[in-house]
């Protein structure tokens, strides 16, 4: 009964990811989906109470893997010989691209089809949420090399995190080749690691 259960769950998620694409959360049908499955619209709100809380299960993936990968490449223990290592921020930005392809639907649907949705905020939510992992980040960093400068504008923390999202708003907007990828990717990380070694005041090894 609960393989029965969780196969109809991932049917509900999966359809309605296709419907939210294809219409956008305000003209999306539950009774769409629930045609698509095989099921009735009162079947859905057995798992799910709304359409928003059906579309904010659709995105979690993509929510829950983009804060882990923030909080995961940001911790106590992170070193900054690692963090100014182009070798290093090149694994990250390539764990970074792998997550955006992994998700990209998802992303889309996040970022360019949400309005009406509590999904909408995520962009507002997301850049929040990362500035003050930064800022906290940073208070570790000068704790641990009270040599460097962290004196940084918290809203140039901010930019740069709103910035990260349209980074990945326009590689899911753009049909790119792995070549134009890997260029970009390169590219980002040079202006990266030279970017945040300047502003430490610290040279790159």
């Amino acid at each position: 009964m609960q393989i029965l259960k969780d196969n109809i769950k991932k049917a509900i998620l999966e359809e309605a990811k296709k419907e939210f694409l294809s219409k956008g959360f305000n003209d999306a049908s539950l009774r769409s989906i629930a045609s698509n499955v095989g099921i009735s619209v009162s079947t859905i709100y057995s798992y799910y109470k709304n359409k928003d809380e059906l579309m904010t299960a659709v995105c979690m993936p993509f929510v829950n893997a983009a804060n882990e990968m923030t909080i995961s490449h940001h911790t106590a223990d992170t070193n900054i010989d690692d963090m100014l290592n182009p070798k290093t921020q090149l694994e990250s930005a390539k764990a970074l691209i792998d997550m955006v392809k992994k998700y990209r639907d998802i992303i889309r649907l996040i970022l360019f089809r949400s309005e009406g949705s509590t999904m909408n905020n995520f962009r507002d939510d997301y850049t929040d949420k990362t500035t003050a992992h930064i800022l906290w980040f940073f208070g570790k960093m000068k704790m641990k090399y009270p040599q460097i400068n962290t004196d940084i504008s918290n809203f140039f923390i901010h930019a740069n995190c709103a910035w990260m999202i349209s980074i990945i708003g326009e590689i899911v907007s753009h049909d790119l080749s792995d070549d134009e990828i890997n260029k970009f990717t390169n590219d980002y990380v040079k202006y990266s690691t030279n970017g945040w070694a300047s502003l430490f005041g610290v040279a790159i090894k």
